[in-house]
């Protein structure tokens, strides 16, 4: 009997040990960067060259709002507090300069980079180089964190059959209008002063693929199926504020992203959209997949970062 109970006791004290090594969850809210550096070096051009990249205005948004929030800590006060946040970046002094991304983390699915430098001028450089790179990378770690908690999709018969899309979104957004060439889904909370939106359209491949026939076929299509509570209004471009173009390539196919404003004409009512047009030659078209947001007098970065990641998970279907 002795022997069992010490026995048991090295068996507990074994699983004790084991779980004791398991990193703990990450902290911190979406899209913030704890930066390990000690304040001389952060308010001088290293720190510049880093905020460049990191704290630059994401596109599409009336006013300014940054890439990133970052928080400077001193190496002192870097405390266990802070060694568990979802993005860490840590710069310290070394052998020699290089920027690497370690795999030995705080936090279970933490994103970490290091930061090592022979002297201090050797740092706007390294940022130069690197801090874009970092950029990119934590948009993909917080893009791969969101699809964990995301809930099951829905997918659409209306998309699939009319559209030849597979394409799904969360339970809470709604079917609005599904006109075989339009389909409008929302997700419009009784208690919340927000909507998101999700169209799904398409049209004739008929003209040069650019922005600027993208963006005069979006005013049209929208101008014919989203309007507004007064009487001749509808959803277009805010021209005063030029959207953001990019172009990109997704299975193959040639696209363009598009990120502005949206206002409803002869009304009072706007917002931010992004929109993705694709260049789709299975089925000589142009098929547009756009989400806009409407949160009156509320930050914008993370709901339309989570649209563009909602509209930009689709798959286009062969041709039968």
């Amino acid at each position: 009997m002795r022997h069992f109970y010490f026995s048991l006791v090295l068996f507990l004290s074994a699983c004790l040990g084991e779980s004791s090594s398991v990193l703990p969850s990450y902290t911190g809210a979406i899209n913030e960067v704890v930066i390990v550096m000690d304040e001389p070096i952060w308010n001088g051009a290293s720190g510049d060259s880093l905020r460049l990249s990191l704290s630059k205005d994401v596109p599409g948004i009336s006013w300014s709002e940054p890439l990133f929030d970052l928080i400077q800590v001193n190496r002192a006060g870097f405390s266990r507090i802070f060694k568990t946040h979802r993005n860490l970046i840590i710069v310290q002094k070394g052998q020699q300069s290089k920027v690497y991304f370690d795999t030995k983390t705080y936090a279970q699915n933490q994103w970490l980079c290091i930061v090592e430098y022979q002297t201090v001028e050797d740092l706007p450089r390294l940022f130069g180089q690197f801090a874009p790179i970092m950029a990119y990378q934590i948009g993909q770690k917080e893009h791969e964190r969101y699809i964990k908690i995301l809930s099951p999709k829905r997918q659409y018969e209306a998309l699939s059959n009319g559209f030849n899309l597979n394409f799904g979104l969360p339970n809470d957004y709604k079917l609005v209008l599904d006109t075989n060439r339009f389909c409008w889904f929302e997700y419009n909370p009784p208690d919340k002063e927000i909507i998101k939106g999700v169209f799904v359209y398409e049209y004739p491949n008929t003209s040069s693929f650019n922005s600027n026939n993208i963006l005069s076929s979006r005013d049209s299509v929208l101008k014919q199926f989203v309007f507004g509570s007064s009487e001749g209004s509808y959803m277009t471009i805010e021209r005063l504020y030029p959207p953001y173009i990019s172009t990109y390539t997704h299975n193959g196919l040639e696209c363009l992203k598009a990120k502005g404003l949206w206002k409803m004409q002869n009304a009072f009512m706007g917002g931010t959209f992004v929109s993705n047009s694709v260049n789709d030659t299975i089925h000589d078209r142009i098929l547009v997949i756009e989400g806009f947001l409407f949160n009156p007098g509320e930050e914008k970065r993370n709901s339309l970062q989570e649209l563009e990641w909602l509209i930009s998970d689709f798959k286009i279907q062969s041709s039968n």
